[in-house]
């Protein structure tokens, strides 16, 4: 009984040295950060992944408002703790393919420039953003809408009937000069067969 229980024990805690190592590790191969996107983060999930000029480094862990401005989205990234995020490490919104699915892309990191670390008493650093390409195509959309809306106003659309009809008689106009003047130019060139 005394050498089973003795087993059993060593065996426990054998096991329970091998979870708590295997964790130690995990943890240690992984660098967690920050990234807030002002703009929507339609697509992205949790489990999304994260990539660095198109490798695959990563995952996001979590997503939620920020508590202090609900119009920012902070992304909590789980990243290979050998990834080369710098402080010039600019993060963006992607899109896999046409309809693909949405994910974190991470560029620039130049070579002299130091590892990005926390900072401003925040437990994790933090990767600026810059626009997505998904959101520089909805700003030039809206604009576009704006201007159009603005074009097609009430007053703009009763005047097209009216600029219509000024085209009508100018055309008209036109054509009966240009009548006249291919008569002129004909008389013009009999004329001058004459001399």
């Amino acid at each position: 009984v005394l050498i089973g229980a003795f087993t059993i024990a060593v065996s426990l805690f054998l096991l329970l040295f091998g979870l708590w190592a295997a964790k130690y590790s995990s943890e240690r191969s992984w660098q967690e950060y920050y990234v807030v996107f002002n703009e929507p983060v339609t697509g992205l999930t949790e489990g999304s992944g994260v990539q660095y000029n198109g490798i695959a480094i990563g995952t996001v862990e979590e997503l939620s408002l920020a508590p202090q401005d609900p119009r920012q989205v902070i992304a909590r990234v789980k990243l290979q703790a050998d990834a080369p995020v710098k402080i010039d490490t600019r993060a963006k919104l992607s899109v896999a393919g046409l309809t693909g699915t949405t994910f974190i892309q991470l560029t620039g990191g130049s070579p002299e420039a130091p590892r990005l670390t926390a900072r401003d008493g925040r437990d994790l650093p933090l990767i600026r953003t810059e626009p997505s390409a998904l959101q520089n195509i909805a700003d030039t959309a809206n604009r576009l809408v704006a201007r159009l809306d603005q074009v097609l106003s009430d007053e703009n659309v009763k005047r097209i009937p009216q600029t219509l009809e000024h085209i009508e008689n100018m055309t008209g106009a036109i054509a009966h000069q240009g009548e006249d003047l291919a008569r002129t130019s004909f008389y013009c060139a009999v004329d001058r067969t004459i001399y």
